[in-house]
Order: structure tokens, then sequence, then C-alpha cells
């Protein structure tokens, strides 16, 4: 016997109704989303997937995601994006949603042994102390402002995701600091994917020998709590925090995967139009009306002195590309340039030195940093 499945909407979420019970439900959090040097994008998550055992593999989640997807529509969303484990199986409901990879966070990890901290001419390492959390808010902005993939960095949501462990083991949180003022901090939380450590140092004379006491002073800490393993949630694209916890016997696993869904290419062409005019600032001299096509959207940029999006007009340069392509190129992975030589986009009329110029500007190569407290 067929049992009628209905949904409704309460707030941010969307649930299957079945004989009156829910059955299933997804939510739509709003995130305010860095897509590097400082410009940020609503976009819309996708969380709480979940359907009645006995009643999947009948479509309904597959509904509940068509669903989500106009709700962010209609809510004048560019884009959606969703966080999940990589062995989840949901991961084919979002693809066959639309919803395309762009990157595998997770963490490096090791087995600690107890080291001494080495000590860094001057520099002072000492514990946390409280209104710290202004100056290492700034200080992570200025590390990461040329990433993408985090939300904004808030002193009261920091303190709160570390008070609870702080109030348990005292001393959670180191700081490095010289004359200039604070320039690194080691630390960790608990968060929903377990123990979180976490280790960033600003670009300065001795940053790897910071770090690298900043990193040893953490793993004592941990192994005085009878912890015999670290697990630092950095980004593998951070070449810095790679290389040094890789030198130093570190692997890195992915644990995690990020989606995006494009579902308004004009509308986030207008939300980066800030970004897309300091990129462009002095170093092009291209000027003109710029089509970007996939089989199912299309966006026009007019590039001048402001960069604008236009609802119609001739295009100088047309730029091709599958829905996936348009995901992976916007988000910077992979660059314009590397797509092309690959044969993931086309260009016409032609490809001039003006017009790649142009487009290797708006649409270059940008790291992902996507630390555990930022998933959802």
């Amino acid at each position: 016997m067929n049992t009628e499945i209905t949904s409704r909407w309460e707030g941010r979420t969307v649930y299957a109704i079945a004989d009156g019970s829910k059955v299933g439900q997804i939510s739509v959090p709003d995130i305010d989303f860095h897509w590097a040097d400082g410009t940020f994008v609503k976009m819309a998550g996708i969380s709480g997937v979940e359907t009645e055992e006995r009643l999947r593999g009948k479509g309904i989640a597959s509904k509940l995601m068509a669903e989500s997807v106009n709700f962010a529509i209609e809510n004048g969303y560019s884009c959606s994006g969703v966080s999940t484990t990589v062995e989840n199986v949901a991961r084919r409901l979002y693809a066959r949603s639309g919803y395309i990879t762009l990157f595998k966070p997770g963490r490096f990890e090791k087995h600690l042994q107890r080291r001494d901290v080495p000590e860094v001419p001057g520099v002072k390492i000492r514990p946390y102390q409280q209104g710290d959390e202004k100056a290492l808010m700034e200080l992570f902005e200025e590390v990461y402002d040329g990433f993408f993939g985090w939300r904004k960095k808030e002193s009261g949501r920091w303190f709160s995701l570390r008070k609870k462990l702080m109030d348990k083991e005292g001393d959670i949180i180191f700081i490095a600091k010289n004359d200039n003022g604070i320039v690194g901090w080691s630390g960790c939380f608990e968060q929903w994917v377990g123990l979180v450590s976490e280790l960033y140092v600003r670009p300065c004379e001795n940053r790897t020998e910071i770090a690298r006491a900043l990193q040893i002073r953490l793993e004592n800490h941990h192994i005085a709590q009878g912890r015999n393993e670290a697990h630092f949630w950095l980004s593998i694209a951070d070449d810095f925090s790679a290389y040094l916890l890789l030198g130093d016997g570190y692997r890195f696993r992915e644990m995690r995967v990020f989606m995006v869904n494009i579902i308004n290419l004009p509308k986030l062409l207008e939300d980066l139009a800030g970004l897309f005019e300091q990129r462009l600032k002095g170093k092009s001299d291209f000027k003109g009306l710029i089509s970007i096509e996939t089989p199912t959207q299309k966006g026009l940029l007019r590039i001048d002195e402001k960069v604008s999006v236009e609802k119609q007009g001739q295009p100088d340069a047309i730029l091709t590309l599958s829905q996936e392509v348009l995901t992976r190129v916007v988000a910077g992975v992979p660059g314009f340039w590397d797509a092309y030589l690959q044969g993931m986009l086309s260009v016409k009329p032609k490809m001039t030195e003006q017009v790649r110029d142009v487009f290797d500007l708006l649409f270059p190569d940008v790291p992902w940093h996507h630390p555990a407290d930022d998933m959802w």
C-alpha cells in the first residue's frame, strides 16, 4: 500500500509528512561565506538531512532537496553549500541535486611524544589572557584573507567554542608575542567532529620557529591530559601549515567533502562584483562585455571603470563551460588558465592575450581553508 508523502515548511526546515507524521527533513541555514580577499557571500547551507529508514529509496530526500533549492532561489541566494563526511552516501543525493565537490577538508594526525619547547629569541609564549581574542581574529583574517571557505570570525563565538574546555583543563590556548604584538597562537577546543587542534602564525621573522614552539607547547598539553594523538584541522592548501606538520611526521587524512551549487549565476556575479573590481584594478586594459554561459545559466559582466552585471547586450568575449566547471572556476579550484589548458572550457570568438589576462584576473587559482568549527 502506497503512502502519500507531502511536505511542510517550518521556518528554515522542510519536513516530509506521511500519515500526519514527520518522516524526513532538510534544514537550510544561512551562511555568511568567505569567497576570498574579504568578500563574503550569503550562502544557503544544507543540514539535518534525514529520512525514516522504512521510507528510504522512495525519492523523499530528492524531493526535499529540490524544495530546499527552490527556497534558496526564492529567498535571494546565489548559491548553496553542503559539508559532509567523505564516506557519507548522501553525497550521491547532493551530486544528483547539482552540488559540485570543491575540496576535501581533513586533519593532520600524529602519535605524540613529549618534547622540550624550543626558545625563540625575542618571542614570549604565554597562556591566553582575557581580551586576546580580538587580536587573534585579526591575525586569522590577515593570514587567510586570500583563502576560500570560512565564515566571519567573531570573538564571542571564538570564546564560546573554547570556554568549556578552558574551564575543564585550564590553559588550552598558547599565545606567541614579540615587540610588535601577538604573532601567533595554538590551542584546542571540542567540536562535534571531536577535539580540534589549531595553529595560526602570521608571516613574520622566525615564523617557522614560532609555529614549531606553539605546536610543541600544545602537544605537551595533550600528553599531560592523557592524549596520545593530536589532530590539527588545517588546510592542505595552506603551504606553510602543510609543510610544517608533514615535515614533523604528521599525515593528512581527508575526512569531509565541501560541495557548492550555483543556483543563480547573475546574482553570484553581482555578489562578487566588488571582488572582481579589486582583482582587475590597475592590472587590465580590457573594457567590454563578457558572457559566461553554461547549458542552463548565463551571466553578463560589464568591465569598465566598475564591474557590473548586465541583463542583455552583445558580448565581446564568451566563456562557455559546464555547470561543474563553472562552479570550480568561479571558486578558484582550478583557476581559469589551468581549466583552459585542460580543455574544460572554451573562449569565443578567440583567445587573445587581452582576453586571457582579464579572465585570469577574474578567476585566479584560490587556496581553501575550512576548519572544523566552520562545518555545518
